[in-house]
């Protein structure tokens, strides 16, 4: 296959991945489509029925067309027949040219798909055959740049991994901010109602299922900040307060009389919780625009090389 014919089908295959968003977009109108013609079948149904129903009601007939209102009654059952047998074709009518669009957009996708396999197949032969030349030029510029792609795939998935620790630390740090919340509420019960026994029990339960979380908090903040340090993430927030966070308990236990305290503290935390949810979205929102960054980066990489393979 010649250069010329090669650039030719990829820059048709520019074109593929919108159609396949064009197709999956078109299902679904399909879908919805299809469900607009379920219902009004229902309702011509309906209509019809209620037709036939005048016509055999031979009591009601016959009293209606002694008053006169037979013909305008069974006029308006006939209209509203009609009128909802319009509506069930003019949808039907719908559907059938969302699937001939359908039919025509799949012969597209499924042309180019054709054609994808061909460009595949050629970029590997003709690849196969750089490297076959270790000393040429050609080969040296296509090592380069297998190198720099197998960094940046790297690079992505020490992303990813620091994205999840980043979003494991956000769900524990929420988790125990409602349970803080949840014992604030009892708290606060305690010191206007001078709840007892129960109202004790279920303050400290949250307290203990705090407590839990801070010390998942306290290992998962350790583990992104070694992730964060594998990618290189420049201007890490300091996250502080977590130690004293784990033993926040100890202090409840030891004032468990001194209502006002017990409350103080645990708001104390819930700000520093809330801080903390507020510093791990801002560096996931970071790692996520990092990602989409070398996700660019590996697009111009592979570019390059198929320019490299094509053009030699």
């Amino acid at each position: 296959m010649d250069n010329e014919k090669l650039l030719e089908i990829r820059n048709a295959l520019a074109t593929l991945p919108i159609l396949q968003e064009r197709m999956e977009k078109l299902c679904k109108r399909i879908k919805e489509a299809e469900s607009e013609v379920s219902s009004l079948l229902h309702k011509y149904e309906s209509e019809s029925r209620d037709v036939e129903r005048m016509k055999k009601e031979s009591l009601s007939a016959t009293i209606l067309r002694l008053i006169g209102k037979y013909e305008s009654k069974l006029d308006k059952e006939v209209q509203e027949q009609i009128k909802a047998k319009m509506e069930y074709d003019k949808a039907c009518d719908r559907v059938k040219e969302l699937y001939a669009e359908r039919d025509e957009l799949r012969s597209r996708i499924d042309a180019l798909n054709r054609d994808k396999r061909i460009y595949e197949a050629e970029l590997r032969r003709r690849e196969q055959e750089i490297q076959k030349d270790t000393n040429s030029n050609i080969y040296k510029e296509y090592r380069r740049l297998e190198e720099e792609a197998a960094m940046l795939r790297r690079q992505l998935a020490e992303t990813d991994e620091a994205i999840r620790a980043a979003q494991r630390v956000r769900s524990t740090a929420e988790s125990a901010m409602r349970h803080l919340e949840s014992a604030e509420g009892w708290a606060t019960y305690d010191v206007w109602a001078k709840g007892g026994f129960l109202s004790h029990m279920a303050k400290y339960n949250h307290i203990d299922n705090a407590e839990y979380e801070f010390n998942r908090l306290h290992s998962q903040l350790r583990d992104l900040h070694k992730e964060l340090s594998d990618v290189n993430f420049s201007g890490t927030v300091e996250l502080k307060g977590i130690d004293s966070l784990t033993r926040t308990v100890d202090f409840w236990f030891d004032n468990i009389f001194t209502d006002l305290s017990v409350r103080s503290r645990i708001r104390e935390n819930i700000e520093e919780l809330r801080s903390l949810t507020g510093k791990i979205a801002n560096i996931i929102y970071r790692l996520e625009r990092n990602k989409s960054g070398i996700y660019i980066q590996i697009k111009e990489n592979e570019s390059k090389k198929n320019d490299l393979i094509i053009m030699g």
